[in-house]
């Protein structure tokens, strides 16, 4: 019988390519979509929010960037758990929280995108938003690295944009035209609260969203040249050149704008050039938030088939999402279902609940990632690690522990309500009951291999 060669991934994603891909999905989320609202929370230190969710961020992207080096495979957080606690459910439950992840960002950011877009094309914004999932979609399909070459693309014209607003208003912060905000002002008290700092972690919580991207470095290993040494590098890269320029639009932006009138805006980045110069600023930022969002979805989406991928090679999905089409080397039934599930998600129509969402996702997801790392320094002392968190006490990696209590604290400070038609829910209560369905799913999808 002749044997069927069996058709892999293609590898070919430098260094360069993947802090590329790292930064344009970190950035394109937050700052073009959430600032407002985070603004309206956080206040004139909306500078500190930004910075304590880099703090948080880099404890878990140390343990990632560790796990990443040992298992440079797709499907990475439910390798890991798989590989540190043994049990396939458990890690399949993990899997599936990821894979949700996925869907509510693509989303989330895709109605950010048509918000923008109906500043040209006044359209009704879910269908704008499912225009673009269906053309990214058909990029993930053609190929990773005409996938790559995009997102080089997009992601120089956001952090360009990005560039531009900051020097912009630096300027004239500089020359003392704009007055810079009091850095050091405690936001207004939210209502039954007495804590001054408390709105800064609850904003932070929320801004968290915006440093989602970093941990999909993972999930492109079998397409990166040398995961074992490039991924932990664009790790620390990607995290540090974005947070960097979120420090300096959070800023330029509450020196601008009011944090009230921020609060307010569905195109905050273009209330703010327009603040700025005039003319056709507004238009120009509009149209770099174009390349800024569709890259993140783009991104997103790529990273979430993957991850369905990955687990379908594990057979904990069903085997023809593991297909990899023949000439495009991509795994195209997990693409397409992972553009069709994302245009589901969209019928929530609120970028901030399906963010708000994503964020506890996201907090269980790196409470797991990081207790993972711990758990496997004392199972697995024996596994060749070509790269480790600093910051060790014997086996312990005091930053994965870190990491572990920062996400559990930031999850129980989520204070952003979701409105599900008349009625308020926390969204720790709404991403939960959904998060909760994979349990159930565990013991209809997980299977041992035959």
């Amino acid at each position: 019988m002749k044997k069927v060669e069996k058709i892999q991934l293609k590898r070919c994603l430098s260094l360069s390519e993947i802090v590329i891909y790292g930064v344009g999905l970190i950035l394109g989320a937050g700052i073009y979509v959430l600032i407002g609202s985070a603004a309206g929370i956080a206040g004139n230190m909306l500078w500190l929010s930004f910075t304590l969710a880099a703090i948080v961020a880099s404890f878990t992207a140390m343990s990632y960037a560790e796990l990443a080096a040992i298992f440079p495979e797709a499907g990475a957080e439910y390798i890991y758990a798989k590989n540190a606690f043994g049990w396939d459910k458990m890690a399949w439950v993990f899997g599936f929280i990821a894979i949700v992840i996925g869907f509510t960002t693509a989303s989330a950011v895709a109605l950010g995108f048509a918000r923008y877009l109906s500043y040209f094309i006044p359209m009704n914004q879910v269908i704008l938003a499912i225009g673009l999932l269906v053309l990214m979609t058909g990029i993930n399909f053609w190929g990773i690295k005409e996938s790559a070459r995009f997102n080089a693309l997009a992601t120089t014209i956001e952090v360009g944009g990005l560039v531009l607003l900051i020097a912009i208003g630096g300027y004239f912060i500089f020359k003392g035209d704009i007055p810079l905000a009091n850095l050091t002002e405690f936001p207004p008290l939210q209502e039954g609260s007495s804590i001054s700092w408390l709105p800064v972690v609850s904003a932070s919580a929320l801004i968290f969203f915006a440093y989602m991207g970093f941990e999909d470095i993972a999930n492109i290993a079998e397409e990166a040249e040398n995961p074992a040494q490039t991924l932990p590098k664009a790790f620390i890269y990607a995290l540090l050149i974005s947070t960097i320029i979120y420090i300096l639009v959070a800023v330029v932006s509450v020196s601008v704008i009011p944090f009230s009138e921020l609060a307010k805006a569905e195109q905050p980045l273009s209330m703010i050039m327009s603040k700025l110069i005039g003319g056709f600023s507004p238009e120009l930022i509009a149209l770099i938030a174009l390349f800024a969002t569709a890259n993140t979805v783009l991104i997103t989406l790529i990273v979430c088939a993957r991850m369905m991928y990955g687990m379908a090679k594990s057979n904990s999905f069903p085997r023809a999402l593991a297909s990899v089409h023949k000439t495009r080397q991509t795994p195209y039934v997990a693409i397409m279902v992972t553009g069709f599930i994302s245009i589901i998600f969209l019928f929530f129509k609120k970028v901030e609940v399906l963010a708000a969402i994503s964020d506890v996702g996201i907090f269980i997801l790196f409470f797991i990632v990081n207790l993972s790392n711990i758990v496997l320094r004392y199972r697995r002392p024996d596994i060749q690690r070509v790269w480790r968190t600093p910051l060790n006490i014997g086996r312990l990696p005091v930053l994965s522990v870190l990491g572990v209590l920062s996400c559990a604290f930031m999850l129980f400070n989520i204070n952003h309500p979701v409105h599900l038609g008349d009625k308020i829910y926390s969204a720790q209560l709404v991403g939960i009951c959904i998060f909760a369905l994979a349990i159930p799913l565990s013991f209809i999808f997980n299977r041992k291999p035959k």
